[in-house]
């Protein structure tokens, strides 16, 4: 793949014995993971600036698929995991088997996802779509987000999830948690195509270039085994959630934390249908309420004193926050203005020398709409966007002149930035969320000195 800097011009269930050894078993997966996740962002980057290619080419198929495992890893830093986590909490909480089981379970989870990023990873390259597109169908998104609210419905305890009777005869020795579980990660597969970043594009120009379907889906699924791996230590710490001791007298009061969790899940996917990002503006007032029900309302779990104080802690923090954002809740506030994408305005700002920051997102990816919350709400970057021309190509529709767009820029994942200097040259391309102190790096790396 190209390199920054040479970017073309603008044209181009454990026992409390147990339960203590899986917190120092995930702590120890999580400080392992920060130090390898590191170490992949180093490898990823090597990889994207000589091409993926070229890693398996030089140093053969061993530590090239070891440099795509790493990516893997390397992508649970992006925020387009944040559903994911949510939904592995929720699911695997109201699992009560033993930790063999869960374990099963939790590898039968992450292995259903590797199969769904990996076909869909396969099928945007041999197509030369857009990855991730899959969840710019609307009915896609209800479909999600239905499925989320059933399994939130079983956690208010307003029906028991049980499959029909002749699906668990042939379901036979594989038990239907097993299929459940499996068809789980089926959908989250679809919601994890959106985590974008220069090793995936690495891996679908290395598809597109050999056509060769089966080695692309041993790139991709190495890739999403790499994704899905922390998965399975937060499955079997959530798992053990229900062997805590005296969880009678609590175990209610988590189950509707679980739901109300995949209710916030469900109206998250349902944001890019409503206008003007309502659902995610208002999601922080839902978890302030929801907070203060659990802290104070809900009936479940008063027996128990220790844990009642630690709810009234909880809705007193609640209270707090939800009376802290409604003083300070903005209708207004301030934000980088970006354009609609235009090519006359585009060429006359180049003729002018004008800078320019020119933003490829769409309504369904989860990395834009955080960047949309974090970076460009920072104050240092809407100052320091002045005199840029804010252009924004929105590729959500299907449509022929979004499918030029993406060729013509070579637009493979969303969001993807490119920031334009004065004399027309493409300074940064970026794939995948940006900080606000990288965007502002990047903001005066392409400002007229």
């Amino acid at each position: 793949m190209r390199s920054t800097n040479d970017s073309p011009p603008i044209s181009a269930t454990p026992p409390r014995s147990c339960f203590g050894a899986v917190l120092t078993l995930a702590l120890f997966v999580v400080s392992a993971l920060t130090s390898t996740c590191a170490f992949a962002a180093d490898a990823t980057a090597t990889a994207d600036q000589s091409g993926i290619a070229g890693v398996f080419a030089r140093h053969g198929y061993i530590l090239g698929f070891l440099v795509v495992l790493l990516g893997g890893l390397a992508l649970n830093l992006t925020p387009c995991v944040y559903p994911l986590i949510g939904v592995t909490i929720a699911y695997f909480g109201n699992q009560s088997a033993a930790p063999r089981k869960v374990v099963t379970l939790a590898v039968l989870y992450v292995l259903g996802i590797a199969l769904m990023f990996s076909a869909a990873g396969v099928a945007v390259a041999l197509s030369g779509g857009l990855f991730g597109a899959a969840l710019e169908s609307p009915y896609v998104l209800i479909t999600i987000a239905a499925m989320l609210l059933l399994l939130a419905a079983s956690s208010f305890g307003l029906y028991s999830l049980q499959p029909p009777q002749w699906l668990m005869r042939r379901a036979g020795p594989a038990r239907p948690g097993y299929l459940g579980a499996i068809l789980m990660g089926l959908g989250m597969g679809v919601v994890a195509a959106p985590c974008i970043g220069p090793i995936v594009l690495g891996l679908l120009l290395m598809v597109e270039r050999s056509r060769n379907a089966l080695f692309g889906f041993a790139l991709f699924f190495t890739l999403a085994i790499g994704l899905g791996l922390p998965y399975i230590a937060l499955a079997l710490a959530a798992g053990s959630i229900r062997q805590l001791p005296r969880s009678g007298a609590w175990l209610a009061w988590v189950e509707q934390l679980f739901g109300f969790i995949l209710i916030g899940l469900a109206l998250y996917f349902l944001d890019p249908l409503v206008p003007n990002r309502l659902i995610t503006r208002l999601l922080p007032f839902y978890a302030a309420a929801v907070g203060i029900f659990l802290g104070f309302i809900s009936p479940a779990g008063r027996n128990w004193r220790p844990f009642m104080i630690l709810r009234v802690m909880l809705g007193t923090a609640a209270a707090v926050s939800f009376l802290w954002m409604a003083l300070h809740f903005n209708l207004n506030p301030p934000v980088l203005k970006f354009v609609p994408y235009n090519s006359a305005v585009l060429a006359s700002a180049r003729n002018d020398h004008q800078p320019i920051v020119l933003d490829f997102s769409a309504d369904w990816c989860i990395p834009c709409r955080e960047m949309e919350k974090t970076t460009f709400t920072d104050p240092a970057v809407v100052k320091g966007a002045k005199g840029f021309l804010l252009m924004r190509a929105n590729l959500t529709a299907d449509n022929p002149a979004n499918e030029a767009l993406t060729k013509h820029y070579n637009v493979q994942g969303v969001p993807t930035t490119l920031f334009i200097d004065a004399s027309g040259q493409v300074r940064e391309r970026r794939v995948g969320y940006i900080g606000p102190s990288d965007f502002l790096k990047y903001l005066h790396t392409s400002a007229p000195s």
